[in-house]
This record gives C-alpha cells, sequence and structure tokens, in this order.
C-alpha cells in the first residue's frame, strides 16, 4: 500500500519484537503496530525515543486510515476530547 502510494522505491525495513533500534534518527517515519505484546511502559519509551530524536511515529491502523481518506472521520466521536 505505501509503495503503491509513495512508489516502488521507497525503503522500509521492518523490525518485530524487541529489535526497536534505539538510533531512529535516520528514518524519515516509523510506523508502529498496535503494540498487544508489549507493555504500556515499552511502547512510550518507544514513543519517547522517536520524539528525542525527532523522528515522526504513527500507529499503523491511524496510518491506513489516513492513507484511505477516513481518518478525519474515524476520529470524529473523540474531536472535542483532542481539541482539549
Amino acid at each position: 500500500m505505501l509503495r503503491k502510494r509513495f512508489g516502488e522505491s521507497l525503503s522500509i525495513d521492518i523490525v518485530s519484537g524487541v529489535d526497536f533500534l534505539e538510533d531512529v534518527s535516520g528514518y524519515d517515519l516509523i510506523i508502529h503496530c498496535g503494540a498487544c505484546m508489549l507493555t504500556r511502559r515499552e511502547v512510550l519509551r518507544r514513543i519517547e525515543c522517536a520524539v528525542v530524536q525527532g523522528t515522526p511515529i504513527v500507529n499503523y491502523g491511524v496510518l491506513i486510515a489516513a492513507l484511505h481518506g477516513i481518518l478525519e472521520r474515524a476520529i470524529s466521536p473523540f474531536i472535542d476530547e483532542i481539541k482539549g
């Protein structure tokens, strides 16, 4: 889906489990799974790692919704919470 949208030359690295890299600064984007097999602490550590290094990170479900043009509709029930 990503190569169809952004081109066949798109470079994708796939890691799983405990193989999350400590240095993610060389990446343009991290697409993360739903993390069902990780603890909350580990997910937050990975997000913090990405933020500190300036690498955007997104959940793959959110990315899929955005690519299909339904993200706004999918989050519409939560808009008031998001706006604070």
